[in-house]
């Protein structure tokens, strides 16, 4: 199975209110795992389906076609082409809600917090706090983190401790606001991994917590070195210039380089070149979390420094 349930319903539940998962998704997960999620009402079954989409380009002009039971399965009839119908199982026809307070807890669960989430905000939970003192929220859906108040009213939840935010991958704008209001930010389905702890997730804490970067970032161009950390590393002559495209990012408006820019005239994979890279910087002693968190992975985008501009000095 290449997906936990609980990944796939965080990934289902970005779309808010109309989050829903369809049997034909769910049954995969079905047996006691998925029982207990029921019971939690983590997801919450709703009357199974009466109708079906019609087929691609079909002229029929009806909305929707009818499901016939047939025997001990369905069948969802085309009225013009029997050839276009499709048998179903009723599993087919199952259809779930996903309960969004049951999932916050869940998630928090998997990040270690004993005590029940609490709402702080409209759709934004507390999970509760790191041992590093770090106050960790939790949303589910993005548009819970656009209207302009949030970051005072998550702020004021928080009494005192810095803010870590659980949430989907966010636009830019949105992310650089709340960056820029002092909170970290964490996408939900970087951190989430699989565990056997019966409901198919575990959150690392550590995760939650940035990782202190040195003020500046140094970059000698004839020699190939990078110091950072107060580490250095010289980095092959096959290798740099993927650093440098990371670099010349980093140093303008957009700082992420996609995939195609990683690559430039290379015959290799971006994200080979950038596990390349990242191993560079371990074999000089740097940490796996280091590495990441100096070369960062921007889901569905590409690749960026996580060092600001104003932190970084080039010679040469």
């Amino acid at each position: 199975m290449t997906e936990t349930i609980l990944r796939l319903l965080t990934r289902l539940s970005e779309a808010g209110d109309d989050a829903i998962l369809p049997g034909e998704l769910a049954a995969p997960f079905f047996g006691p795992v998925f029982d207990r999620l029921l019971a939690k009402r983590v997801v919450v079954e709703q009357a199974p389906l009466a109708d079906w989409d019609v087929c691609d380009a079909c002229e029929c002009g009806l909305p929707c076609r009818p499901i016939r039971k047939a025997g001990d399965a369905f069948q969802a009839e085309c009225p013009l082409n029997r050839r276009q119908d499709i048998d179903l199982t009723k599993d087919d026809l199952r259809v779930f809600r996903i309960g969004a307070d049951a999932l916050a807890s869940v998630v928090g669960a998997a990040a270690g917090f004993g005590a029940a989430p609490k709402l702080a905000a409209e759709k934004i939970w507390r999970l509760g706090d790191t041992p590093s003192g770090r106050a960790v929220f939790l949303a589910l859906e993005p548009a819970a983190l656009t209207g302009d108040g949030i970051a005072p009213s998550l702020r004021q939840a928080a009494q005192g401790p810095d803010v870590t935010i659980l949430a989907p991958q966010l636009p830019a704008e949105i992310a650089r606001r709340h960056e820029d209001a002092g909170f970290h930010l964490v996408e939900i389905l970087e951190v989430l991994t699989p565990a056997t702890n019966g409901l198919g997730g575990t959150i690392d804490i550590a995760a939650l917590a940035p990782i202190p970067l040195a003020p500046v970032l140094r970059v000698r161009r004839a020699a190939a070195e990078v110091h950072w950390v107060g580490r250095s590393v010289i980095l092959s002559r096959q290798i740099f210039p993927v650093f440098e495209r990371l670099l010349e990012k980093a140093l303008s408006r957009d700082q992420v380089a996609s995939g195609s820019h990683v690559e430039g005239t290379t015959a290799r994979e971006a994200k080979d070149l950038i596990r390349e890279l990242r191993d560079a910087f371990k074999a000089a002693g740097f940490t796996d979390g280091e590495s990441k968190a100096l070369i960062e992975t921007v889901r569905n985008r590409g690749y960026r420094l996580g060092v600001h501009a104003s932190d970084i000095v080039v010679d040469g």
